[in-house]
């Protein structure tokens, strides 16, 4: 029954999945005033909205879920005798918000800069799987491949390279950025993005 109770799909943009989302964005442990639950931080106020009906606090919709959570091994959470709720992140839960934040990347596309954003990265072979793991995402990011480890796009990437390299445990030092307005044979990928 555990097991099938792990494997459930989890909406992410579920009121589950939002106690995760900002418990990871407190750093993994919040506290939250059960008794008066309108009182606290913006962050808790975030994790509480949907367990408000009529202007009322749904406290037993929110422990079932947090039980749900529970059950699940994505948090730890006790009722404190001063009527507070700790809720704690597992390893597994944050590794659950962090692949549901990994599927959402995307690379903003607007106006053309100009300018291209060449990736090359030698990644060592100790780490191929990380390696694989790269490659796979910059591809599905919309990046052209120019060799097995060269790889270009006209979008800003800054912030997801390195979001990358801290998901998939790569050292930064082995992924090299260049952004440069001119190289050869860049008018094929002018029409390629369609800019």
């Amino acid at each position: 029954m555990m097991d099938n109770v792990s494997k459930m799909k989890m909406q992410k943009d579920s009121r589950p999945y939002t106690i995760l989302k900002y418990t990871l964005l407190a750093g993994g442990l919040i506290v939250i005033s059960a008794l008066n639950p309108t009182g606290g931080t913006k962050l808790i106020q975030q994790i509480l909205k949907n367990y408000f009906k009529n202007k009322s606090f749904q406290r037993k919709r929110f422990l079932s879920d947090l039980k749900r959570l529970q059950d699940r091994k994505m948090i730890d959470f006790k009722e404190l005798d001063d009527g507070n709720i700790k809720i704690t992140l597992t390893k597994q839960g944050k590794e659950k918000v962090i692949t549901y934040k990994l599927d959402e990347l995307k690379l903003k596309i607007g106006p053309w800069d100009e300018r291209w954003r060449l990736v090359m990265f030698d990644i060592p072979h100790y780490n191929k799987r990380a390696r694989e793991a790269f490659r796979i995402k910059i591809k599905e990011l919309g990046f052209y491949s120019l060799q097995k480890s060269v790889y270009v796009t006209p979008y800003s990437c800054d912030d997801e390279i390195d979001f990358l390299c801290s998901v998939f445990q790569i050292d930064r030092s082995n992924i090299l950025l260049i952004k440069t307005e001119r190289f050869e044979g860049d008018e094929k990928l002018v029409h390629y993005f369609k800019l």
